[in-house]
């Protein structure tokens, strides 16, 4: 079995460096060398925005779980050839000569490894991104838990970058469905990412004989992440009826996955005029945006009563977009909360990292019950602050945000608390609680 990451670290055959200042035209490179594709329009973009002065472009063999794919996909098409394979790195600053720079892996602001395969049994001739990692985009207000880590070598030199990994589709071996999960447990697993043969064996073993390259049903799915003892919270909402979309509505669990630091799956139908009758589409969410100023919080609840029962604010209220992958369109891009109605959502899944048992949801669930049943029995006029705590608990606007994290999180974050005076936590009382509370909370 080859390494996990042997793919990213194949030693080049051969490279070629661009200058990215004006007259050089990114349309130009795009179309000369792969032609007319979103995706890869899309990754000089973000290179573009993020001020990228130089691209490395290196011819690599297929090898790792590259090669598998090569191999999975000749066993179906007995003429299919991996043609190209090359892999393109994005630099802050002007190379000239690789094998001689200095620059270090806080130089990179992203890479892509792009495949061109050829079927001419099925006249099929197409480049895709097996995968592409950046730099999450420098802004305040967007939020990525827990990046992965992504080991590669460029020009025979080792670098990192952390990101959220790419995966796009080629309709042979993987569908959206297939790319989506392995753009998210890349991060999970303890390997730091799985292939594309590993995945599609665990689905075989629920529909034997099924074609990949046309994605998965909801039981391979809950199968896969069974088999990789991945927790998870999912709603198939083909099997319930309308009042289950407004009961539990996708945007909280999808929130929660995002929270928890490991993410969420949203699968929905395509309604386009021109798209076919039944089809649909899953995308992966690894983080979101908060808008402070939002209004809608307090709209719910001061005009249109949404929630007035629930006892809480949750901070997905404040979200004002996913962030996620289209492997159609690209990587990283900003998914409006409330763009995909719930109507045409058929499928949620929120994961949970290693070690936890129950999702975010559940989790707001239980502090609600707590906290009510903790303020019977409390004196609400010793200390001003409990004071305010009940003002805003019998307004219903007490807001809570759940986040999974690990028992030693939590204590490092006891301890770098301070007050207005620069006072600490005392120290041994946080160590005792990280101690005595579960692994993860």
């Amino acid at each position: 079995m080859p390494f996990i990451d042997d793919h990213r670290r194949a030693a080049s055959r051969a490279w070629e460096i661009k200058h990215l200042k004006p007259p050089f035209s990114c349309f130009d490179l795009i179309e000369e060398r792969f032609g007319d594709y979103d995706s890869i329009r899309r990754i000089f973009s973000l290179a573009r925005s993020s001020g990228a002065e130089s691209l490395i472009i290196e011819a690599i063999p297929p090898t790792g779980i590259i090669a598998e794919e090569n191999e999975d996909i000749l066993t179906r098409y007995s003429d299919f050839q991996n043609s190209e394979l090359v892999r393109l790195s994005f630099w802050k600053q002007i190379i000239d000569d690789y094998s001689k720079t200095t620059v270090t892996s806080n130089d990179l602001i992203g890479y892509a490894i792009l495949k061109h395969d050829e079927i001419p049994s099925i006249q099929y001739n197409s480049w895709h991104i097996f995968e592409a990692v950046f730099l999450k985009y420098p802004h305040e207000h967007n939020c990525v838990p827990r990046p992965g880590n992504y080991r590669l070598v460029v020009c025979d030199h080792p670098i990192e970058i952390r990101g959220l990994l790419y995966c796009q589709q080629n309709g042979l071996n993987k569908a959206c469905a297939q790319v989506a999960m392995r753009s998210l447990l890349s991060k999970i697993l303890p390997e730091g990412d799985i292939s594309y043969r590993q995945i599609n064996h665990f689905a075989e073993s629920v529909l034997p004989g099924f074609d990949p390259g046309k994605g998965l049903t909801v039981l391979q799915i809950r199968h896969i992440l069974n088999e990789l003892r991945i927790g998870y919270t999912d709603i198939d909402y083909q099997q319930g009826d309308d009042q289950l979309r407004i009961d539990l509505p996708y945007q909280k669990y999808a929130y929660a996955g995002l929270e928890s630091g490991s993410g969420a799956f949203v699968g929905f139908r395509l309604t386009g005029q021109n798209l076919r009758a039944g089809g649909s589409h899953i995308i992966p969410f690894y983080g979101h945006t908060f808008n402070k100023d939002t209004w809608v919080p307090n709209a719910d609840v001061s005009y249109f009563h949404i929630g007035e029962d629930v006892g809480y604010f949750p901070s997905e209220s404040w979200t004002s977009s996913y962030l996620g992958h289209d492997d159609n369109f690209g990587p990283n891009f900003c998914i409006p909360r409330l763009y995909m109605e719930s109507k045409n959502v058929d499928y949620v899944v929120e994961l949970f990292r290693p070690g936890v048992s129950y999702g975010g949801t559940e989790a707001e669930a239980f502090a609600v019950n707590i906290l009510y049943s903790v303020l019977e029995s409390v004196d609400r006029t010793k200390n001003k602050w409990i004071f305010r705590l009940f003002q805003w608990a019998d307004k219903r606007q007490v807001v809570f945000r759940a986040q999974a994290m690990s028992s030693s999180e939590y204590g490092s974050h006891l301890k770098s608390l301070t007050d207005w005076e620069g006072n600490t936590e005392n120290l041994k009382s946080c160590q005792l609680i990280e101690e005595e509370i579960p692994k993860f909370v």
